[in-house]
């Protein structure tokens, strides 16, 4: 039922941070469903049968354990004791798909440790020019290198973050203060609440990792 290649994957994570509804993908998206761990819960509630779980099963309860098992949903379970996160794993697994492009959801919440840690995963995406976004309920995190155009409310703040310790060549469009060739540099807030004065922005760099949060 599920293609060995996917270019489109969506991550279900358990972080309690997430939207009310599943994330609009676009027309004629049909991603490959993973789910890291408990995320196999929030699958269940939105009626999106996972391809796959992976984790250790420390936050997957028994109940939807069993009901996705019914349903002949694999399991792939690691030991608790493991180098890497269960969203980590996930993300391994759909680079292995040939992933590019790949939404997660339920990857922010109270877990400050592992929200951070998931801003890596995007900025390793990045540089395998992987698109990727992060959504949360009421925003969304990319990371990139040389472009990003986004839909964005007018007037909606929009933040720019270096994660590598320059980026270089920032120009800005449809925002209220306009970046031209700027070199951004870890350890500032200067791009901290932009605001957007359209509902399109363009965001181009020429050398680095940025990090848009809207």
């Amino acid at each position: 039922m599920y293609p060995s290649i996917s270019r489109d994957v969506l991550i279900i994570g358990s972080g309690d941070d997430v939207p009310s509804h599943p994330p609009n993908l676009g027309e004629g998206y049909q991603p490959l469903v993973v789910c890291a761990d408990g995320g196999a819960s929030l699958a269940r509630k939105w009626g999106m049968r996972p391809a796959i779980v992976i984790g250790d099963q420390d936050s997957l309860d028994e109940e939807t354990r069993e009901y996705w098992q019914e349903y002949g949903v694999p399991f792939f379970r690691v030991p608790s004791e493991k180098d890497e996160t269960d969203l980590d794993l996930a993300v391994n697994y759909a680079l292995r798909q040939g992933a590019r492009r790949i939404t997660i959801v339920g990857g922010w919440g109270s877990r400050i440790d592992h929200s951070l840690g998931n801003v890596e995963l995007l900025f390793r995406l990045a540089q395998k020019q992987v698109e990727n976004v992060l959504i949360t309920k009421g925003q969304q995190l990319s990371a990139f290198i040389g472009a990003f155009r986004a839909q964005v409310p007018k007037g909606s703040y929009v933040s720019l973050i270096p994660l590598s310790e320059e980026v270089r060549g920032v120009t800005t469009q449809g925002l209220r203060y306009p970046l031209v060739q700027a070199t951004l540099s870890k350890g500032s807030t200067l791009t901290i609440s932009n605001i957007a004065e359209q509902e399109e922005i363009l965001l181009t760099s020429d050398e680095g990792v940025l990090l848009v949060v809207y």
